[in-house]
């Protein structure tokens, strides 16, 4: 039982692996070339151009740009960023650790279950004026964050706004447009159902953007800057062909089935795990599933470390991540920076009656650790 979606979706549709297998067998470098395999290659990036803009609610297909991960991607659009930026306490390494090597960094905290006070953050917006980069849904809890608020108040006072949607790309309807989202931060390995080493960026048509990495782009070639325009501004090199060409499948099994299908598939896996535990004398769930959220459920069993838990989880064939989930502050919002947490994130691929083999399996061990104190 595969409950670690959050981390890697698993297993991948057929699809993906047969579109993977396809661009072993084809693929060339894409631009570089006017030959069968070149030009194979072309096709495929720039239909998955097309998917994920489409997914996303953008015109322009250029308009997005591919990266190594949403990491990538984050790094690529923090450095857009010049002066103090405006973040929160449930953000990820991949925005924490690039955001406090700028310097200057105005944090929003959150209450015991991972809340943002909205009034306050959006007082914060309107006082400073200085760039915003924010989650869609914590990794650690699962809580889903009103981003279109957010965005409206940014444009409002003309700053930048960047949106970390590894939690939810492919699992909550996103439009760039009606949320004022200036850059989209993705992952493909996650809610797109796509390999892992893909992801990258959408970004608003008329953003101008400054390259982070700089190299060969197959276009321009006897120029000796790097184009400033999308998607050549951030992408150099050699792309992923192979692997896009996978996201290319995941991004159309997403579509098929409908995004919103998907979450209400997740979000309702997830209560039903909540329901089945929280009742049970000596658990702690962490986060606030009372509103809006993704397909997480985090907690801790009083007096085992989380390590141990998730331990006796694998060793019954149950995959979960334990420990420090890469968000210290998010951790210590909650009251669990000594402890780690236990993190369910469920999938599309995940079904019910999972659920409940993995409720009663935890319901095995608490009598277990019941019996072990007497």
């Amino acid at each position: 039982m595969y409950f670690d979606n959050a981390a890697t979706s698993w297993p991948k549709p057929w699809e993906v692996i047969g579109k993977v297998n396809d661009a072993l067998l084809k693929a060339g470098n894409p631009g570089r070339g006017t030959h069968e395999a070149a030009r194979w290659s072309a096709d495929i990036i720039y239909r998955t151009r097309e998917r994920l803009s489409e997914l996303f609610g953008l015109k322009n297909p250029l308009c997005i740009g591919f990266s190594e991960n949403a990491t990538g991607a984050l790094n690529f659009a923090i450095n857009q960023i010049r002066g103090p930026v405006i973040t929160t306490a449930m953000e990820h390494n991949s925005v924490l650790r690039p955001c406090f090597a700028k310097g200057n960094v105005i944090t929003v905290p959150a209450d015991e279950k991972g809340n943002l006070d909205m009034d306050y953050f959006i007082s914060i917006i309107n006082s400073e004026k200085c760039p915003v980069i924010m989650t869609h849904a914590s990794n650690v809890t699962g809580n889903l964050y009103d981003i279109g608020e957010v965005g409206r108040c940014c444009r409002k006072n003309n700053v930048l706004f960047i949106v970390d949607a590894a939690q939810t790309a492919g699992v909550v309807p996103i439009d760039m447009n009606d949320m004022n989202i200036d850059i989209l931060c993705f992952t493909g390995h996650k809610g797109l159902l796509g390999p892992q080493g893909t992801g990258g960026i959408a970004v608003r048509e008329g953003l101008e953007l400054i390259p982070f990495k700089m190299g060969g782009t197959g276009t321009r070639s006897r120029e000796f800057t790097h184009p400033k325009d999308m998607p050549d501004v951030a992408e150099a090199g050699t792309l992923n062909t192979h692997g896009i060409a996978g996201l290319l499948a995941g991004v159309e099994f997403v579509k098929s089935y409908g995004v919103d299908k998907i979450y209400r598939h997740e979000k309702y896996l997830a209560e039903l795990f909540e329901d089945g535990i929280k009742n049970i004398k000596g658990i702690k769930i962490y986060g606030d599933l009372s509103k809006d959220h993704v397909g997480i459920v985090s907690l801790n069993i009083e007096g085992v470390d989380s390590s141990e838990t998730g331990a006796f989880l694998a060793e019954r064939d149950v995959a979960v991540r334990s420990g420090f989930h890469c968000a210290p502050l998010a951790h210590k919002a909650i009251g669990t920076e000594n402890t780690g947490a236990v993190r369910f994130s469920f999938g599309i691929m995940n079904s019910a009656e999972e659920v409940y083999s993995a409720i009663k399996i935890i319901k095995e061990m608490m009598v277990s650790a019941e019996m072990c104190t007497k």
